[in-house]
């Protein structure tokens, strides 16, 4: 429930944003595997290591929504070529906000991120709307990616 003053807190805003991409989705659309560490979300279609992450961070005022590669680095890399080599596209359905980068030494990520002074259902639904684009605009290209560093 929202604050007397319409705010969230990170965790209700985590689950608001997640429900109203899930609504948004089309009926057929194949639904993502779920994993939630306590401000932390994570979707995926059976290869954890490739995921697409939600994590408000009320600290830093900025809520980050991504495609994340976590596994081995021959693999994350080869994802961000993969990636990489459809920009055109993928910028075109998701906007130049959307930034691919080397996030550590071993992980790369697909993302975006928004600022805010406070949780709110608006910023919600913007974010969720966001992630149900994201989903949809890239479940093609995960679904067709590298089988590196995938497991049997």
């Amino acid at each position: 429930m929202p604050g007397r003053d319409g705010t969230l807190k990170a965790r209700e805003f985590l689950f608001f944003a997640e429900d109203h991409a899930m609504a948004s989705l089309p009926p057929t659309f194949p639904r993502p595997e779920r994993r939630v560490m306590w401000t932390i979300l994570q979707l995926h279609w059976g290869n954890p290591a490739v995921h697409f992450e939600l994590q408000p961070q009320p600290s830093r005022r900025v809520v980050e929504l991504g495609l994340h590669f976590e596994g081995p680095v021959e693999a994350n890399d080869a994802w961000a070529a993969h990636i990489g080599a459809h920009a055109a596209d993928v910028l075109c359905a998701l906007g130049p906000r959307w930034e691919l980068e080397e996030w550590t030494a071993s992980w790369r990520r697909l993302h975006r991120t928004y600022t805010f002074e406070t949780l709110t259902r608006d910023l919600g639904r913007e974010v969720g709307e966001e992630l149900a684009r994201a989903l949809t605009a890239l479940h093609p290209l995960i679904e067709q990616g590298p089988q590196i560093g995938v497991k049997a």
